[in-house]
């Protein structure tokens, strides 16, 4: 996985954003849908899976939307000084 990333995010680093904030906005968005915030018509439109009868979030996707904001926030912190 290092090998792939390192060749990739080396070469692309705007693929790397793009995949962060995707990863962070769909976590996001189910996370709304699920507490009301936004009604299922709404989630469906940006592609997001119906809430009713679905799981929550597992562990390993709010590590993965965890780690993937974090890297966004370090990013952003960079390019501001």
């Amino acid at each position: 996985m290092g090998f792939v990333r390192n060749r990739l995010a080396g070469r692309f680093p705007v693929l790397t954003r793009m995949g962060d904030v995707v990863l962070v906005a769909g976590v996001a968005l189910r996370f709304a849908n699920r507490r009301g915030l936004i009604s299922d018509d709404m989630a469906a439109k940006f592609g997001a899976p119906s809430s009713s009868g679905g799981s929550g979030l597992s562990v390993s996707e709010m590590a993965l939307a965890g780690a993937a904001a974090l890297r966004l926030l370090k990013g952003a912190q960079k390019r501001r000084t």
